[in-house]
């Protein structure tokens, strides 16, 4: 599979509850060092971020537009995007740092920052 469309897929899983039910599926998906700037503004980490995903109560109606992805170096990559959050009308730049540890492709950091951009 092609890194780009995998690492979309991995993004993804990230919005669907059935992946998110499973506390296993999270902590093999982020990486233990990761932590994230929400669009709030807001500092998370790991556990507390695995918390909020496990709790989901549905399916995020989230899009993904103009996704883009970088090798950054061998086993380090930069993923960037705009999501649509369509039930609440916020588009938000989003980027992704994705390590390769132990042949599997974690997220080690996650930004968010909302914006009336629909594409870039």
């Amino acid at each position: 599979m092609k890194l780009e469309k995998l690492i979309l897929e991995y993004e993804n899983d990230f919005f669907n509850k059935d992946f998110c039910d499973v506390k296993g599926n999270l902590d093999m998906r982020i990486h233990d060092e990761f932590f994230e700037i929400g669009k709030s503004g807001q500092i998370f980490y790991k556990d507390s971020i695995i918390g909020f995903l496990n709790n989901l109560d549905s399916d995020r109606d989230i899009e993904i537009i103009d996704f883009k992805v970088k090798d950054l170096r061998g086993g380090l990559l930069i993923a960037n995007y705009i999501s649509n959050e369509k039930e609440l009308g916020i588009n938000a730049l989003r980027t992704s740092i994705w390590m390769k540890e132990e042949g599997e492709w974690k997220l080690l950091f996650h930004q968010g920052t909302i914006t009336e951009l629909e594409s870039y």
